[in-house]
């Protein structure tokens, strides 16, 4: 059996946010599909280089967290895995409180027919 060895929860999100590029004016609207403290995996990015710096904003009810962000890795199907770094101590305060809205996936990975 294959497992997933994490170092923190990932949770579930679903939600849209954008991330801006260093040295680009315009902000990428994307999709959020899990969301963890350190980071985030992105459903679609396709114009994202892997070792790219940008800053990602997400608004949760009207707080918005932001953060400086690192493209880590680029999937085949075009998903994108974005690293959350010096983000500030009230940032990681609020990104714990949105984590928690969310339901945590599993940390390994479930034999097939256990969803």
């Amino acid at each position: 059996m294959d497992t997933e060895r994490r170092r923190v929860p990932r949770y579930s999100a679903h939600v849209k946010a954008s991330i801006t590029m260093h040295r680009e004016t315009n902000a990428l609207g994307v999709m959020v599909e899990d969301l963890c403290i350190l980071g985030c995996l992105l459903e679609y990015g396709p114009t994202l280089e892997i070792h790219q710096e940008g800053e990602f904003s997400l608004v949760w009810k009207g707080r918005e967290f932001r953060s400086p962000a690192l493209v880590a890795w680029r999937g085949e199907q075009g998903q994108v895995g974005l690293e959350f770094h010096h983000t500030d101590p009230a940032s990681q305060q609020l990104l714990r409180e949105i984590c928690a809205e969310f339901l945590m996936k599993p940390l390994v990975r479930l034999p097939d027919g256990h969803d």
